[in-house]
């Protein structure tokens, strides 16, 4: 898959695993929503390293992770415990988005 392939598809998953509209990422990072959807689309060319970093920040992602052609491979371990247990509801009902858990 080309960069800009998993870009586009990555992206549009991790904005619908936190509930945002194009709109409202595009707001918070100070991009218009034409150019989220371009980008979701793989018609945008270069969204350019700053504003990588903020959608990144914004959808709490690693930016390794939007641009991987199959981030559902990571592998993940994690310890339960009262602490981080939110933490773990989140990351199933992202998991769940994505369809790596039933």
């Amino acid at each position: 898959m080309e960069e800009r392939e998993s870009l586009a598809t990555n992206l549009k998953r991790f904005r619908l695993s936190k509930d945002l509209t194009q709109k409202q990422l595009a707001e918070r990072v100070g991009l218009s929503q034409d150019s989220i959807s371009k980008i979701e689309l793989g018609r945008y060319k270069n969204p350019g390293l700053k504003y990588l970093t903020l959608i990144c920040r914004e959808l709490d992602v690693a930016i390794e992770e939007l641009l991987m052609s199959s981030p559902q491979k990571l592998t993940i371990e994690i310890i339960a415990s009262e602490k981080n247990m939110e933490f773990i509801r989140a990351l199933v009902k992202v998991a769940r988005n994505f369809g790596l858990v039933k």
